[in-house]
């Protein structure tokens, strides 16, 4: 797929973007005192005749999209300290090996040099470091590119989008190790960075380390301030709960150490001084024999409905403690009282009963897990609605076995954690639904759930949603498009690799409404909420059996334009 890269004429010298790009995407208010504020260089590159349609009324005024960044998670290692005693019994006995995916679609090309730099000073896309060196451009043609290959540091996805028209960027990273404490596959998805992040997963009990990764790619200092909360409710951090991360920097907290014996966790990073990214890297041994590691991305934020797609059920039993879970907070204090909450839960077969699990209470603060015990082995999506907002998670559980030559026993696990998305609502035609980049040597399901506008347990789901789903190849070249009809209450789940007509394995997958009238909507409409389901082999004779998910990054539309107009500003 190719779209044509647009050059905005007569933009503004580079002051005079960065104030406006940073006042608002929608509109810029400008007194015409601040005019001077803002420096000759703005004020000259008016023309008289624009100074008095500015007096005169509304004036739009070209503004260049400034970059975006996402910043993808570090790639999973073993913490300090933690490979000692006998080297039969190493921690460490094979390495963990990291990998990337990136797609931009959309995005400006620039001219591309040897530095990795476009022509007029546009950037084209690339991956770098949080420094913003060790340029790798995109492969592809312009308008669409993409990168997949082995990591061994944080990167960051970096590319410029073009005004007024859709662009899509998407990135993630997996770490695959096979044996050895840090077993299993870890996966996150590369996000954009903010000032308020919420992170549902993890624990600090023996045998689990949890690990937060803050990143800061931008040019500024970043006062960060944790919250974490448990069980019990929040959690008293001392000294540990504020710390700075330097610019092009990051900073990694073992939570352990300030905050001990939590058996769930939630933990929310708040900034000041600059946007920052954020991780948790979970694994967990019982006893000797690895019981899972997996990444953790910052998720939905608070609200009163929310959506976690690609759980899965292997048919495990109400008590099993493998049995996917379902975690939810309600942020807030004592005198904010309890939540409830209802839960759906869609599967293969349509929406399934929690028998009596339907509704859940939950006290202020306090980190709460849901046992989802007793499905049918499946996919499946949750849907939470509450009369206040929350945050949430899921995670499910995969067996593995022991190398026949291995001098441990036991079953070993591979966990996976999906974050919160939006609950989804209906769209028009062709509206984009998310795109997700895949890293390399996984396998990938592609899981798609109906989400009934009203969701009333009383009746039953009723409608169904269009979709097309597009495929693309390592240069950026879409390679296939597949239409599919998701019905109301109902998760279905497509091969990757059925996706590309060859049976090969895409680098990046893009759901977008299809565009024609082949929906049919029940009250309220129907949305769509997809992720990823990842695999990868463990080396054993069972295949499959490290696991991961993934949540797609939505499409943008930035502004090519912002409207100033003047205002009296005395008194």
């Amino acid at each position: 797929m190719t779209s044509t890269t647009k050059r905005t004429a007569g933009r503004l010298p580079t002051t005079a973007r960065r104030v406006v790009a940073g006042v608002t995407g929608v509109a810029a208010v400008a007194a015409l005192g601040l005019v001077a504020t803002l420096g000759d260089q703005w004020a000259q590159a008016w023309t008289g005749a624009e100074e008095r349609a500015v007096a005169a009324g509304t004036r739009s005024v070209a503004v260049q999209p400034a970059e975006e960044a996402l910043v993808c998670p570090a790639p999973v290692k073993l913490p300090d300290g933690a490979d000692v005693g006998d080297s039969q019994f190493s921690a460490t006995p094979v390495p963990t090996r990291s990998g990337l995916g990136a797609v931009v679609l959309g995005g400006a090309a620039g001219g591309t040099g040897s530095d990795g730099v476009g022509s007029e000073g546009d950037l084209a896309p690339r991956t770098t470091d949080l420094g913003a060196g060790d340029a790798a451009p995109l492969a592809g043609d312009p308008g669409a590119v993409a990168q997949q290959g082995a990591v061994d540091g944080v990167r960051v996805l970096r590319a410029t989008p073009v005004p007024e028209e859709e662009f899509r960027a998407a990135g993630s990273l997996a770490s695959v190790t096979t044996q050895g404490d840090l077993r299993g596959l870890a996966a996150g998805s590369c996000a954009s960075p903010g000032t308020s992040l919420w992170l549902v997963g993890g624990r600090t009990t023996v045998g689990t380390t949890t690990t937060l990764t803050v990143q800061n790619p931008t040019e500024r200092p970043a006062t960060v301030t944790l919250d974490v909360y448990g069980p019990s409710g929040p959690v008293a951090l001392g000294g540990g709960g504020t710390f700075t991360v330097a610019a092009h920097e990051q900073v990694a907290t073992r939570l352990e150490s300030v905050a001990p014996e939590q058996d769930r966790l939630v933990v929310h990073v708040g900034s000041t001084g600059a946007r920052v990214a954020a991780s948790l890297q979970r694994q967990a041994i019982d006893g000797l024999v690895p019981a899972g590691t997996d990444l953790v991305t910052a998720g939905a934020s608070p609200r009163a409905s929310l959506a976690v797609g690609g759980v899965v059920s292997h048919g495990e039993t109400l008590d099993d403690p493998h049995a996917p879970r379902l975690r939810l907070l309600a942020p807030g204090t004592d005198e904010s009282g309890t939540t409830t909450a209802r839960v759906s839960v869609y599967g293969p077969s349509g929406e399934v009963a929690l028998r009596g699990a339907d509704e859940v209470e939950l006290d202020a603060g306090v980190v709460t897990d849901l046992p989802l015990g007793g499905l049918p082995a499946g996919a499946y999506t949750v849907v939470v609605d509450a009369d206040a907002p929350v945050v949430g998670g899921a995670r499910f559980d995969r067996a593995g076995r022991q190398p026949d030559d291995s001098v441990v026993g036991g079953t070993p696990y591979d966990v996976a954690w999906s974050r919160a998305q939006s609950a989804g609502s209906g769209g028009a035609p062709g509206a984009p639904l998310g795109t997700l980049a895949l890293p390399p040597e996984v396998q990938a399901q592609v899981t798609l759930a109906g989400v009934p506008g009203t969701r009333d347990p009383e009746v039953d789901p009723a409608g169904e949603a269009a979709v097309t789903v597009r495929s693309y190849d390592a240069a950026g070249a879409e390679v296939g498009a597949t239409d599919l009809t998701v019905p109301a209450g109902s998760t279905v789940t497509v091969p990757a690799s059925e996706l590309t007509g060859d049976g090969s394995a895409p680098v990046a997958v893009r759901v977008d409404r299809a565009d024609t009238e082949g929906s049919t909507e029940g009250a309220g409409g129907v949305g769509v909420v997809w992720s990823a389901v990842l695999s990868a082999d463990d080396g054993t004779a069972t295949t499959g059996t490290l696991v991961a998910v993934l949540a797609p990054t939505p499409a943008l539309t930035a502004a090519g334009d912002v409207a100033v107009r003047s205002v009296d500003a005395a008194g």
